[in-house]
């Protein structure tokens, strides 16, 4: 039995869409990771929003590993030691254990990462290692199904029903998210990527590293930032693709 013309074009077209958006997600995420990384993910932009400073004053002097010299630093050496940490989740961890935390005159304060926050990050770093092939293996499937289409000179579904598709994933994921509750889908997060015998969760008054990017609240910004950054690049590597096939095709006339 044959499907009426209409329908079979529509299924096709949905088909299109979704295989471009399985590959063009992980795609711009990988993207959006990389040009984010190049500035901290905003973090000094972020510092101010979540008044930072206020959690550093409230909770660094009841640290319970000794580091309550953390409240001599300002927020210069804030943002480079999470530019550091940034650095070294998208390096293998490298450095990680040596990272120290300085006063404004240049003395040193002392080993600024625990043990096991050492081991977290070091886990973060290894997810960020998967993510980066994930997304390579993502953008070259992309490229070739881009190249494939300029040669045979087959129209990419329009950008409306592209988007449409987006934010349609998008809102699915946003409902699903609110209703299971944004801290239970973040533990659970964690408790599936991460080994189970590795700790990935701190107090405030264990870790300086969680006091100063308030977390999970500053996790919650950079996932904004990062979306926002990974539509623009969505939207832009779309409008690329769509303007070589237009010029393919002006060339056949």
């Amino acid at each position: 039995m044959r499907l009426p013309r209409n329908v079979a074009q529509h299924l096709r077209n949905s088909a299109q869409v979704t295989v471009h958006l399985a590959l063009l997600w992980p795609t711009v995420l990988w993207l959006a990771w990389l040009a984010l990384s190049q500035v901290n993910f905003f973090y000094p932009e972020n510092y101010r929003l979540l008044d930072i400073p206020s959690t550093i004053e409230k909770y660094v002097p009841q640290n319970r590993h000794g580091k309550q010299n953390f409240i001599e630093t300002n927020s210069k050496e804030h943002a480079r030691l999470f530019s550091a940490i940034t650095h070294a989740i998208n390096h293998e961890g490298r450095g990680l254990a040596q990272l120290h935390y300085f006063a404004p005159n240049g003395r040193d304060l002392g080993v600024f990462l625990t043990k096991d926050e050492v081991t977290h990050l070091t886990d973060v770093a290894r997810v960020v290692d998967k993510g980066n092939d994930i997304g390579r293996i993502a953008l070259l499937a992309w490229l070739i199904l881009i190249a494939v289409s300029v040669w045979k000179r087959r129209r990419l579904p329009s950008f409306r029903s592209f988007a449409a598709g987006t934010l349609i994933t998008l809102f699915i994921a946003t409902v699903t998210v609110l209703m299971i509750g944004p801290m239970r889908v973040f533990n659970d997060f964690h408790r599936s990527v991460f080994p189970a015998n590795h700790p990935w969760f701190f107090y405030y008054q264990d870790s300086l590293m969680t006091t100063f990017m308030q977390a999970p609240n500053l996790f919650g910004l950079i996932v904004l930032w990062w979306l926002a950054a990974a539509g623009i690049l969505l939207a832009l590597l779309w409008s690329i693709a769509k303007g070589l096939i237009a010029l393919r095709n002006s060339q056949q006339g």
